[in-house]
């Protein structure tokens, strides 16, 4: 194989990975929510080892939809306030991506200045 085959190789190969790395990040934070639900099911049996007298199956899916609808409120006040918009605006400008695009915007607006001015 030639160098630039195995380059391309390389590259192809790490965008699988990284395809496939976004793909679980996005069904870990389901799992997550499925996660909360057990840990709130082992609480729930904890509480009735130390003898306080809770029945599980009747307030397991009240509270778990209770605490789901607790994260999305919190969730959506996190947005309204500006939070979430703040870590995307600091995730983003770590991109080196966006300092080329920027770099490129300024060449493109400086070769337009100089047409218009002559």
């Amino acid at each position: 194989m030639q160098k630039t085959n195995k380059i391309k190789l390389l590259i192809k190969v790490r965008e699988i990975i990284v395809n496939n790395k976004l793909w679980v990040q996005r069904t870990m934070s389901w799992m997550a929510i499925a996660n909360s639900g057990m840990i709130l099911f082992l609480v729930l049996a904890k509480l009735q080892d130390y003898g306080i007298k809770i029945n599980i199956t009747l307030w397991f899916i009240p509270i778990y939809l209770g605490v789901i609808v607790l994260m999305t409120f919190l969730g959506y006040l996190e947005d309204k306030v500006g939070i979430f918009k703040e870590e995307i605006r600091s995730a983003a400008s770590r991109n080196p991506y966006w300092d080329k695009t920027f770099e490129r915007l300024d060449r493109i607006e400086k070769k337009i200045d100089e047409k218009w001015k002559s």
